[in-house]
């Protein structure tokens, strides 16, 4: 294959990114032997926990060159991260699929050679932007930056991306990182609405589900998936609360300690169905947007199992009631 693969990490003890990106090019080392596999990092994170991990050693063997960005280690680390996503166009030379670090590889990528576009990335939760759950927040998101996508089809994702080596690329991604940086001071963290305002127009081409499927929203999409995308759940720690294994933290530090990948970790890359929790039920049409409300939020938040709550003794009270 003709197209380098490219992660991007700015990690350190404190936070489980390594990890999550040793698992995801661990998977695309499997599927894809002998591609060319990139890792940009930054001055921090080489310093440091880069050489520093149980997991180091095997960690930087999978990948053919280790780029290293002179970012000012003062930079909080989200900060950093997104300057090397939206600045990554700069460092890394030739074409090039960007994969998020929250990811599996499910199959051998060659085919993204034949994609004919500059820059192509999959639609935010396979979802038309008219139908995307969050619209109204994106939405607002977005009007801080200066720029309304209600007209827009798509809002693109940016956990996969194809981007070539072409001096339009490199106008884009600096008008991103312009973007991004005046998004930041207006306190928009993400990097998804200042990449919507610089598509503006619609230079990005819309790239197959397949390529970044989301667990919580792409079950459809699963069978044939490329790229399986999974942190999108943004769920909490833990065996009860985690729609896919590997969100759960504690999953991933195991490996740490361990220093290698342990068995359930294996058998997710093997066969990415086997990362969703043993009990899943899939919501769509009104359900999901219920779900998506504040309303369901707070009762989910003060839900406990086997514990009674207020509203349920209300509930009881007034099915007697109705029932006189």
């Amino acid at each position: 294959m003709k197209t380098k693969l490219l992660y991007i990490l700015v990690s350190g003890p404190e936070d489980v990114y390594l990890e999550q990106a040793f698992v995801s090019a661990s998977s695309c080392a499997r599927h894809n032997p002998g591609a060319a596999m990139t890792l940009l990092t930054d001055k921090a994170t080489a310093d440091g926990w880069l050489y520093g991990n149980p997991l180091s050693k095997a960690f930087t063997a999978l990948f053919s060159e280790v780029l290293v960005a002179p970012l000012d280690p003062s930079i909080p680390a989200m900060k950093r991260s997104r300057l090397l996503k939206t600045g990554m166009r700069e460092y890394v030379k030739g074409d090039f699929l960007f994969i998020d670090a929250d990811t599996v590889v499910a199959r051998p990528l060659d085919a993204i050679d034949g994609i004919e576009a500059d820059l192509a990335a999959a639609p935010d939760l396979h979802s038309t932007f008219k139908e995307h759950p969050h619209r109204q927040a994106t939405i607002n998101m977005c009007r801080k930056l200066g720029y309304d996508p209600s007209g827009d089809e798509f809002y693109f994702n940016s956990g996969v991306l194809l981007v070539r080596d072409t001096e339009a690329n490199h106008d884009f991604f600096r008008a991103w990182q312009k973007n991004y940086l005046e998004g930041y001071e207006k306190g928009i963290r993400p990097d998804q609405p200042s990449l919507a305002k610089t598509n503006a127009g619609g230079f990005i081409t819309r790239l197959p589900d397949i390529w970044n499927v989301e667990v919580q929203n792409g079950v459809r999409y699963l069978r044939d998936a490329f790229v399986v995308h999974y942190m999108v759940t943004n769920v909490g720690s833990g065996p009860q609360d985690s729609l896919f294994l590997l969100n759960d933290r504690e999953v991933l530090l195991k490996m740490r300690r361990e220093g290698a990948l342990t068995p359930e970790i294996q058998e997710v890359i093997a066969d990415p169905f086997k990362g969703y929790a043993p009990v899943t039920q899939v919501f769509a049409g009104d359900d999901l947007h219920l779900f998506r409300t504040r309303r369901y939020r707070w009762l989910r938040s003060h839900y406990k199992p086997g514990k009674r709550s207020l509203l349920e003794w209300l509930l009881k009270v007034r099915d007697h009631l109705c029932r006189k």
